[in-house]
């Protein structure tokens, strides 16, 4: 892409196209954000500076794929986590409700994959309700799209207790 703009059409028709052969096209175009971890800056420039909330989408949901099935480092993955919360607090009120939703999404995965890697990402709970006093007029149901995706310390005992049995066997 050599302009936002052609970016955000380009989005457009990738969501909104009837045309099986353009959306298909959009598709292996921008298929590129996601698979290149190249490409997580050019995300977050996305993010910062696209109006179309199809590229938004497309920037999130990029994210999404690279943070889950990429081996990031842990700096970065920490970086990407900040960004978010700062992005989350400075633009999500103002956010079409798919986009934020996905944004919540990817730092809910980014946290949860993250958990045991470092205390940064257990801070979680403190930083949401700072977020949330923060932006108070979010809807109330965004509350829980944060935790649910969380593990539970429960989840990591019976974890550890198979993998002993496994071990053991």
């Amino acid at each position: 892409m050599e302009t936002l703009a052609q970016l955000e059409a380009m989005c457009e028709r990738l969501y909104n196209s009837q045309d099986s052969v353009e959306r298909a096209h959009a598709e292996s175009t921008l298929k590129c954000f996601s698979l290149n971890i190249d490409y997580i800056s050019q995300c977050q420039y996305v993010l910062d500076n696209a109006s179309s909330p199809y590229a938004l989408m497309l920037a999130s949901s990029s994210l999404l794929k690279q943070v889950t099935e990429q081996s990031l480092p842990l700096q970065l993955r920490i970086d990407i986590r900040n960004y978010l919360i700062n992005y989350l607090a400075s633009k999500g009120p103002e956010l079409e409700p798919f986009v934020l939703g996905s944004l919540i999404q990817l730092f809910c995965r980014i946290t949860k994959l993250g958990w045991l890697d470092d205390d940064k990402f257990r801070e979680v709970v403190k930083e949401a309700m700072n977020f949330l006093n923060q932006v108070y007029a979010f809807r109330p149901c965004l509350v829980f799209s944060f935790f649910p995706s969380v593990p539970h310390p429960r989840d990591f005992l019976e974890f550890g207790i198979a993998r002993v049995v496994f071990l053991s066997s």
